[in-house]
């Protein structure tokens, strides 16, 4: 065991992987101080050292305490030997819906909203002005950006829903981290 994981299991913070089975780790976490510029965002970036034998990978989710982190990236440090890692604390929790057709037993089409996902844990920003300035990607329409799992297969015209209110996905991301894709919602008008 290096100096690493011993300073980790000696003065980390014990988390919790939320994966199926959960796994018990260490994490030692700073406030990334780079390129965040609005108080926001700097409260929200997180970094630091997880245990390698975690295997925690993007787009995972951990929890310390009450607080959960979605992992956007997760790489082994080439000095100690441990996992690197930058996080997002979540402040939303999400309700992913799609619209779905199906064939009754007496041949009649019916439309719902299946739900697909719910909780889930996000990063999101509301779109400002101060936002579309640092972000000429942004759509006309959007009017909130988040960071959740690629795993959980969020395509455009899904529902999300946050705070109560119906909101229609008209950008997935799904490049530019490996296990997390950044999502644009508007507002979403259908029944």
């Amino acid at each position: 065991m290096g100096y690493a994981a011993k300073y980790l299991q000696a003065y980390g913070q014990s988390c919790t992987i939320l994966r199926v089975p959960t796994v018990q780790s260490y994490v030692s976490l700073k406030r990334a101080s780079r390129g965040a510029t609005n108080p926001g965002t700097r409260e929200a970036y997180w970094e630091g050292l997880i245990l390698a034998a975690s295997s925690l990978a993007s787009g995972e989710v951990f929890q310390i305490g009450s607080d959960k982190y979605l992992t956007l990236s997760a790489v082994t440090d080439p000095a100690t030997g441990e996992l690197s890692v930058l996080t997002a604390k979540t402040n939303a929790a999400l309700t992913h819906r799609r619209y779905t057709e199906t064939v009754d037993q007496y041949g009649n089409i019916t439309q719902s909203w299946t739900t697909l996902n719910t909780n889930v844990p996000a990063f999101g920003q509301i779109v400002t002005a101060e936002l579309r300035q640092q972000d000429p990607g942004l759509l006309d329409n959007a009017r909130y950006v988040f960071q959740v799992a690629k795993s959980l297969g969020i395509q455009q015209m899904d529902r999300i829903i946050y705070n109560g209110a119906n909101y229609q996905v008209e950008s997935v991301d799904d490049v530019a981290l490996p296990g997390i894709v950044r999502i644009q919602l508007s507002t979403d008008t259908r029944a």
